[in-house]
């Protein structure tokens, strides 16, 4: 007896609400527990909204100059931000107060990223070719536990590893764990180029780097193993791990290309075409093997690995490209942001949770 095909719920954006910064969108991210998002400018500006209603949180004064970082605390309502100023602080998100605020860069160094360690009592911080990790806690505010040795070159990108296994460094030559109360890293990831990103997969057990000379290499962190995947257009901009770490998602200008880890040997990498311009930014899903892109195109793009064709393509600004993209913790929000100064928050319909 035929049956009949149970068919896919289609996958739709409900624009919900949008906000002007005025300047370049540098990130927008969602708060732990969901609740806040908040986005940062090249302006200085630094904005919180109450995602439920989509209105201002509070009034932050932001940086002097543009700021480049932004991270939320894993378990606490408080953000820290970083910017071309040299300087961190961690906010308040109820009062828009600073919790603490520390001048780090020193010599002109902006601050490029920050990364909060899993458990949230540590933040990294690199300010030009240096890393620095501070202790945080509300009471007492930053306390600098450590410095590492100075980077060859500026660093490029941080990543914690699980379960308090250290933080990862990027720059040209390689990677390299550190862990607090050594001068020297615990392990070198060596590379002959410039990496521009990296990211851990969930379990800790592979780390990938995207290069500037257009290929991702893959490394063992528990060994010596590593794979090399070339052929890129261009140069390797985003390399991402899924939520289960079975999916690895790398950007090169306007392609995506899609990396099963099951039994990976290096082979069958997946090209998904969609966007006419280079993809910005990207972030997978919490929950669910789905990939979002935002293109400079202006279009917000969403992939499973199954199929090469978005489940999802919509041109979401007409007037700029898309500069960031992310997530909510559970997996039915969307923000972007804009070259030209737009945040924008989309409800998802379609995936389920």
């Amino acid at each position: 007896m035929p049956r009949l095909a149970k068919s896919k719920p289609t996958v739709t954006v409900r624009p919900v609400g949008y906000a002007r910064l005025d300047d370049y969108i540098h990130r927008v991210a969602f708060s732990a527990d969901g609740t806040r998002l908040a986005a940062c400018a090249a302006s200085g500006q630094v904005a919180i909204w109450d995602v439920a209603s989509f209105t201002p949180a509070c009034q932050i004064a932001g940086h002097r100059q543009s700021v480049q970082a932004l991270a939320w605390h894993p378990m606490r309502l408080e953000l820290a931000t970083g910017g071309q100023d040299g300087v961190v602080a961690v906010w308040d998100p109820s009062t828009g107060g600073a919790l603490a605020t520390v001048e780090v860069g020193g010599q002109g160094s902006w601050v490029e990223h920050l990364a909060w360690s899993p458990d949230g009592k540590r933040l990294a911080v690199s300010a030009g070719k240096r890393l620095r990790l501070w202790d945080w806690a509300a009471m007492e505010g930053l306390q600098l536990a450590g410095e590492v040795p100075a980077h060859k070159t500026t660093i490029s990108a941080l990543a914690w590893m699980p379960r308090g296994g250290g933080v990862l460094s990027a720059c040209y030559g390689g990677a390299w764990l550190w862990k607090l109360g050594s001068d020297k890293p615990v392990r070198p990831f060596p590379y002959d180029g410039a990496l521009l990103s990296i990211a851990v997969n969930p379990n800790g057990e592979y780390l990938a780097s995207g290069n500037l000379d257009g290929s991702v290499h893959l490394f063992r962190t528990d060994s010596e193993q590593n794979w090399h995947m070339s052929g890129y257009p261009m140069k390797v901009t985003s390399v991402r791990f899924d939520h289960d770490g079975k999916n690895l998602f790398t950007v090169s200008g306007p392609a995506l290309v899609a990396w099963s880890m099951k039994k990976f040997e290096g082979t069958g990498g997946r090209l998904f075409k969609g966007h006419l311009g280079w993809i910005q930014e990207i972030a997978c899903h919490p929950s669910r093997s789905i990939v979002a892109t935002a293109g400079e195109d202006g279009l917000l793009c969403l992939w499973e690995p199954q199929t090469t064709k978005p489940i999802l393509s919509q041109e979401v600004n007409k007037s700029g490209g898309l500069s960031s993209v992310a997530w909510s913790p559970n997996g039915t929000w969307l923000a972007t942001g804009t070259n030209d100064g737009v945040v924008s928050l989309y409800s998802v319909e379609g995936i389920g949770g």
